[in-house]
């Protein structure tokens, strides 16, 4: 066990990537884009969101059509939870948890104050692979399911403490945002511990 730890001390040590929370930075104010997924890359062209790559334009702007209903609804959600309830309310056909989760995060973003989450981890797609890896291994206690308290994820603490810069991590990042980021890209080295 004490070597599984070190390991995964280890894996967050070397995090210095944290994935789509590099995009904010070159998404534009608009509730347009953020349901598209799409943001400007470091060229400034407009690109894609590269978790959504694979969902069919139809189904985007389907949800696009949906959620523009219901902005007001959107914009008044008190904190992520409630926000996230709203999006998954209005999902539509080949949608899946993860779009769900990264629009809810992005149309977030955009409200002032920020309604980014804060209390709970949300688990899907290869996050869900880095949670049930743990797990497998002994390392968390409760069975990964969509949406974990972060006391579920104790031993992931140091990555409250790294060095935000070095790891570039942008300051608007959630302890939930960054632990659900880091069980998503080290997946496959918490797969091996």
């Amino acid at each position: 066990m004490k070597e599984k730890l070190e390991k995964v001390n280890k894996y967050i040590q070397e995090f210095h990537k944290c994935g789509m929370l590099q995009e904010f930075l070159g998404m534009e104010d608009s509730f347009e884009l953020a349901v598209l997924c799409q943001y400007k890359n470091d060229k400034g062209v407009l690109v894609r969101c590269p978790h959504q790559w694979r969902v069919r334009h139809r189904a985007i702007n389907s949800i696009l059509e949906r959620l523009k209903g219901i902005q007001e609804r959107i914009a008044s959600a008190r904190d992520f939870e409630e926000l996230y309830k709203i999006i998954e309310e209005n999902r539509v056909p080949n949608i899946g948890d993860l779009t769900i989760y990264d629009i809810a995060v992005r149309l977030g973003y955009l409200q002032i104050p920020k309604v980014l989450p804060q209390e709970f981890v949300y688990i899907h797609a290869g996050a869900r692979e880095g949670a049930k890896a743990l797990y497998q291994r002994g390392l968390i206690k409760t069975k990964p399911s969509a949406i974990m308290s972060l006391q579920d994820f104790e031993i992931l603490m140091p990555l409250k403490n790294i060095d935000r810069r070095h790891h570039h991590i942008p300051e608007f990042a959630t302890y939930s945002m960054i632990i659900e980021n880091f069980l998503c890209v080290k997946r496959k080295d918490l797969m091996v511990l």
